[in-house]
């Protein structure tokens, strides 16, 4: 236990003495943990298929009508004639 408490003690010294090491232990373990983490994400993504439908002629009609109705509403509105409230009469 005694020797545990002198060792916690003198970490932070013995780091400091061994910077460059500390410092590079320190980058390759981030990297690694980096590494590891895009490749178990790339893994879940590679395990995902999307699905393929087919193409639904009923509803393509269907969005096509609207697309239609709302193109004659903008006529509409177009070839309606405004009163301009800042003229003058």
């Amino acid at each position: 236990m005694r020797k545990l408490k002198n060792f916690v003690k003198k970490l932070p010294r013995i780091l400091v003495e061994r910077f460059i090491l500390t410092l590079l232990f320190l980058l390759i373990l981030a990297f690694s943990l980096g590494l590891l983490v895009f490749k178990v994400s790339i893994s879940f993504k590679e395990k995902k298929f999307p699905k393929i439908e087919t193409f639904n002629e009923n509803l393509y009609q269907k969005v096509l009508e609207k697309i239609r109705e709302r193109e004659k509403k903008f006529e509409e509105i177009n070839q309606k004639i405004y009163l301009n409230p800042f003229e003058e009469k």
